[in-house]
């Protein structure tokens, strides 16, 4: 059996096995310290306002109110964690409010929410049961109980006599009409009898007015009929579109 004779220049095994397991036991310790701090760490994150919106802005408006705008979305300042904000729901959130055209929505690192909006303009207004409905052009309809808005929407057409039911299925099919009708029509009067339960009348700037149904009112009213019947007979009246012809009379 041979024999191994170590001097001093040898290492030892032993001693080198001990630090190497010494080492590693200071690794893991190191290791185990550290998760610990990243655990604390996201804990006081989460439930600090570090993690939650610290500001939303809003800007471009001008008919609609910022702090109603704020107010609407379902996310809020201090309460809402940034990581959940979704814009593409706080977008559509807001593109359903009255006046609201398009809405664009972006963060920052900072925690921050700004908020653009390009608006339109108003269709017609309307007073049911003494409230003061607003409609805007995509056929968004809200009811201004304080009647702020009244001296805008005072210069568009006024629908008159009508129920919130009615109001809504004339807003559908009136919102497809061409604009060069639209722009022309001065108030709305809902007229229904008992052979035309949806007849409405539409008086028109020149004087001109026209008998229609709500839900045929979309498919008469185009461009092109329009401009037949008024170019061929444009010394009339009255133009009536209830039936499958148009009757036209003084």
């Amino acid at each position: 059996m041979a024999t191994y004779m170590y001097n001093e220049h040898d290492v030892n095994q032993v001693k080198n096995m001990q630090k190497k397991i010494k080492k590693k036991k200071q690794k893991r310790r190191r290791c185990f310290v550290l998760i610990v701090l990243i655990i604390i760490a996201c804990i006081i994150f989460m439930t600090g306002n570090a993690s939650k919106v610290k500001k939303i802005s809003v800007s471009g408006c001008h008919l609609t109110n910022q702090e109603n705008i704020i107010e609407h979305i379902s996310i809020k300042s201090k309460e809402t964690y940034f990581f959940k904000v979704n814009k593409n729901q706080v977008k559509k959130e807001i593109e359903q409010m009255l006046f609201i055209k398009k809405a664009t929505v972006k963060k920052d690192l900072l925690g921050n929410v700004k908020i653009t909006v390009q608006e339109n303009n108003a269709m017609l207004y309307s007073y049911i049961n003494n409230i003061l409905y607003i409609v805007d052009e995509d056929g968004v309809m809200e009811k201004d109980t304080k009647q702020e808005k009244l001296s805008y929407v005072q210069r568009y057409p006024q629908a008159i006599n009508f129920d919130e039911k009615h109001l809504k299925q004339f807003i559908k099919e009136y919102k497809q009409l061409p604009s060069v009708i639209k722009n022309q029509i001065s108030s709305i009067v809902f007229e229904p009898n008992d052979k035309d339960q949806t007849k409405c009348k539409l008086e028109l700037d020149d004087g001109k007015i026209f008998y229609v149904r709500i839900e045929d009112m979309a498919r008469q009213l185009t461009s092109t009929n329009y401009y037949l019947v008024t170019q061929k007979y444009p010394e009339n009246k009255y133009y009536d579109f209830l039936g499958k012809n148009v009757y036209v009379y003084n």
